[in-house]
């Protein structure tokens, strides 16, 4: 029987000693992720037999996250099946990289049917080139840095118990500025965001701050995904401060950030603008995460 219950910071430690182990670099396997956004995607989290597995929705449809962890996975993914079938459901597996799908089709082959889901997939960039923007592919990057700075007097600052409370009164300045009152989506983001601020230090966070003027402008977050790669959770900056959001990149992934290979800038969840920024930054890969769904009729 798979008991999921809502994930709780005491379940940080057993979450990301797994996830590690899997060394996945989809952004769904992040204790933090799934912390921060419990409320709004309905996230329950189980520990199964050495496995991790997590079930959640989106609009109210219901998906399990493709199992991470160490043992039999066939017998698994039949448990997540029955689980699914308990709720009159067909078992519907989120986050499918080529390697799982590969994987999957072994294990039952013909059994599952694969949607692609490119809203979500991961952009992954290569840190060392984010840091040093070089070539012409960043000529526009250092343009905005270099606008930037001549404004007036600013500072990076990491993130620290001291500087929370800016980084909270930052966000809920954002989210006036950007309609979050009548916005769903972004109301619910800035939930998630001040769950991060709230919990910065037990999630194990790190993140950085951009003053100007001594006013915060841009922040960022994130954690430890997997071996090389890190994960950027929250970027925050005021649209009306040019260059704002590209200097709290290059700022902290050059302070913070270059033991990393990669840096996981997540999904532009099909919105246009965010998917025509994630592209500018020139990603060294965009990680596929599809759908697979039981086919009708089919036993595991």
């Amino acid at each position: 029987m798979l008991d999921f219950n809502e994930p709780i910071l005491a379940a940080k430690a057993r979450t990301d000693a797994i996830f590690h182990a899997a060394d996945i670099r989809a952004n769904d396997y992040c204790f933090g992720n799934l912390f921060i956004w419990r409320k709004k995607n309905k996230i329950n989290i189980a520990f199964h037999e050495g496995f991790v597995l997590v079930r959640f929705k989106i609009n109210e449809k219901p998906f399990y996250l493709y199992p991470a962890g160490s043992g039999n996975k066939a017998d698994i993914i039949r448990q997540m099946a029955t689980n699914a079938k308990s709720f009159g459901e067909r078992l519907t597996l989120s986050c499918v990289t080529p390697a799982m799908q590969d994987e999957l089709e072994n294990l039952f082959p013909d059994k599952f049917q694969i949607i692609e889901d490119r809203l979500n997939y991961d952009y992954i960039y290569n840190s060392e080139e984010l840091i040093n923007l070089t070539g012409r592919k960043f000529h526009s990057k250092r343009n905005h840095i270099t606008r930037f700075k001549s404004i007036g007097n600013w500072i990076y600052e990491d993130i620290t118990p001291e500087n929370l409370e800016d980084c909270r009164k930052m966000n809920k300045a954002w989210c006036l500025e950007n309609g979050c009152g009548k916005d769903d989506s972004l109301r619910e983001e800035f939930c998630a965001v001040q769950c991060a601020l709230d919990n910065f230090k037990e999630l194990g966070f790190i993140g950085g701050l951009i003053r100007l003027e001594g006013r915060v402008v841009a922040f960022t977050l994130g954690e430890r995904l997997c071996s090389d790669t890190f994960d950027t959770h929250i970027e925050k900056a005021f649209s009306d401060v040019e260059g704002a959001y590209t200097v709290i990149n290059n700022e902290f992934v050059t302070r913070n950030l270059s033991s990393f290979a990669y840096i996981n800038r997540e999904e532009d969840m099909g919105i246009e603008g965010l998917r025509k920024a994630k592209l500018s930054w020139n990603p060294a890969m965009i990680l596929q995460k599809n759908i697979a769904v039981l086919k009708d009729g089919a036993v595991l």
